[in-house]
C-alpha cells in the first residue's frame, strides 16, 4: 500500500522537496503508527520507545487512532503553514492507519473508545492483504 501511495504523490501532488524525501518520508511514516510493537520493522530499532509504548497502550491502540495526527497538526500548526516534510510523513501515517482499517483488526480511531472502525476486506498479514497492497500499485502505476 505505501508504494501506491508514493507512487501517487509524487505524480500528482507537488510539495516542493527533492523526490528521495518524498519517498523516504512517507515510507517513514508509514511505519509510524507501529512504534507500539516491540516486535515491528521499527519497534526494534527503537525498543526504548516501543516496549513502553506497548506497555502502556498495547499494538493498533493510540497510535493507530487520531490522536497522533491531531498532536502533529497542533504541534506544527500544519492548518496555517504546512511543512512539506511533516506532510510527506503523515501522509505515510495516514497510508498506514488506512490499510489497518482494510483488515480485519480495523482501527480504534477515536481511542480510548474501543470501537474499531474499518472494512474486512482482508485478513490481518493474510494473503488477500498482499494481493490488494499489490493491486492498488498497479493502479497506482497505470494511472
Amino acid at each position: 500500500m505505501t508504494g501506491a501511495v508514493i507512487l501517487v504523490v509524487v505524480k500528482s501532488v507537488e510539495l516542493g522537496l527533492p523526490l528521495w524525501a518524498v519517498i523516504g518520508g512517507i515510507f517513514f511514516g508509514s511505519l509510524l503508527p507501529d512504534l507500539d510493537h516491540p516486535s515491528s520493522t521499527i519497534g526494534k530499532r527503537v525498543l526504548f520507545v516501543s516496549v513502553p509504548l506497548a506497555g502502556l497502550f498495547g499494538h493498533r491502540q493510540f497510535t493507530h487512532s487520531i490522536w497522533p495526527l491531531i498532536l502533529t497538526i497542533w504541534l506544527f500548526n500544519l492548518t496555517e503553514h504546512a511543512n512539506g516534510y511533516v506532510m510527506v510523513l503523515m501522509i505515510g501515517y495516514m497510508s498506514h492507519i488506512i490499510a489497518d482499517m482494510l483488515t480485519d483488526s480495523g482501527v480504534p480511531l477515536l481511542w480510548p473508545v474501543q470501537k474499531r472502525f474499518g472494512i474486512t476486506i482482508c485478513k490481518t498479514g493474510g494473503v488477500l492483504e498482499h494481493i490488494v497492497a499489490f493491486g492498488l500499485l498497479a493502479v497506482a502505476l497505470i494511472f
